[in-house]
């Protein structure tokens, strides 16, 4: 039997984890924080940082692996890629490549140099020259660590005393120690996941992203994306550009956009890898495909000259991450009301008693939701948000 190993098992890496274990193999995780949900599925489990590139590389060599696959996570994105150049197993684009689509510095540099549009942007590594530009910065900006996901270290600043906050804040979180500071686009958020093979796009899947209780970090994922017809063909043209002059191998390709009030969609990141909060779940059950079973076969450098081409867009789905309204002890977990209609799963975490002590970034599940029209979809998740899934009480002192 093959071995793969994959490099995490949270609630983001089920997907994965399921479609390896289809394809055959013997899987073996990694990861620094061990019991989380995805253990259960695989078959050995090595505590170690996925993070560390040398010390994954040096796991693989032992135990003969014969695929990587990446998590949910742009650094394990970078062992990845970095273990299969080192050991030449297939499937993923070189490590250079994978740092310029990866690290918001490098791909701002390419996408200026490809006529990329995205937001101008100022780079820093030095935090005394970030915090001279900040004084004569036209505001509002945005500040952003070059290196984390999930909207970690992200913040917008309005004025100079939030700006020197936010650039202390952005180089705290780099590992890499560089930031980016861009201006502030108005406008509406969005998502763009396709997937590639020869370096064309095969098939996509859009979406509104939206954000309540974290303003960094995407709450509720609306499918399809609004105006999408009007912007699809324009986003599939620059991925294309782009996986051409990278020569991107077969896979997931995901990218972030901005709509501003003039309708010019600005790309504000890229990635190659799955997307977190399940995305993968609705967008799955729209395209009437597994996303992840074909990111598998890609990662695992399998063929996927049967990926099926002639899958449409149907449907209008959506997930909603379940998130505490503060820190403390989860008394219940319950489904409200008026979601029970649209409701077609759920995926519940934690459990009652469970300490939440990150509760703007601590997923307590997720509800995914199928409904008649995107008018609907947005009034239920959007227009009459609520955040009563959750109860908690305050631990004592």
């Amino acid at each position: 039997m093959k071995k793969v190993l994959m490099l995490c098992a949270s609630h983001n890496d089920l997907g994965l984890i399921w479609a390896l274990r289809k394809l055959g193999y013997f899987i073996i995780s990694t990861g620094s924080m061990p019991g989380l949900i995805g253990e259960k599925y695989v078959d050995e489990y090595i505590q170690a940082d996925y993070s560390d590139k040398d010390l994954i590389l040096n796991i693989a060599k032992q135990k003969n692996m014969d695929a990587v696959c990446p998590c949910c996570n742009d650094f394990g994105v970078y062992t990845a890629a970095y273990v299969a150049e080192k050991l030449g197993l297939p499937g993923y684009d070189s490590y250079e490549t994978t740092l310029i689509l990866h690290n918001k510095d490098r791909f701002k540099r390419f996408a200026k140099e490809n006529h990329i549009p995205t937001p101008e942007a100022k780079i820093f590594s030095d935090d005394q020259q970030a915090y001279e530009y900040i004084q004569k910065a036209a505001y509002p900006i945005i500040v952003k660590p070059t290196d984390c996901s999930a909207g970690n270290g992200i913040h917008k600043a309005e004025d100079k005393e939030e700006g020197f906050a936010a650039v202390k804040e952005a180089f705290l979180k780099s590992r890499a120690g560089r930031i980016v500071i861009e201006p502030y686009i108005s406008g509406t958020q969005h998502g763009f996941c396709t997937f590639l093979s020869k370096q064309k796009v095969v098939a996509y899947c859009s979406n509104n992203e939206y954000s309540f209780i974290n303003p960094y970090r995407v709450e509720i994922d609306t499918f399809p994306a609004d105006k999408d017809h009007q912007v699809s063909g324009l986003l599939i043209g620059q991925i294309e550009k782009i996986a051409k002059a990278l020569s991107l191998k077969d896979g997931i390709f995901h990218l972030q956009y901005m709509m501003n009030p003039n309708g010019d969609p600005q790309i504000i990141e890229v990635m190659r890898r799955t997307i977190g909060n399940m995305y993968w779940y609705p967008a799955s059950m729209r395209n009437g495909f597994d996303w992840n079973y074909w990111e598998a076969r890609a990662r695992c450098g399998l063929s996927c000259e049967s990926f099926p081409k002639e899958a449409v867009s149907e449907g209008f789905y959506a997930y909603k991450t379940i998130l505490a309204k503060e820190n403390g002890i989860i008394e219940t977990i319950q489904i409200p009301e008026k979601y029970k209609k649209n409701l077609m799963n759920t995926l519940i975490l934690k459990k009652e008693g469970d300490l939440v002590t990150h509760y703007e970034s601590e997923p307590i599940g997720f509800f995914f939701f199928n409904f008649s029209s995107p008018e609907e979809m947005k009034q239920i998740l959007v227009e009459e948000y609520d955040n009563s899934a959750v109860t908690v009480k305050k631990e004592q002192v």
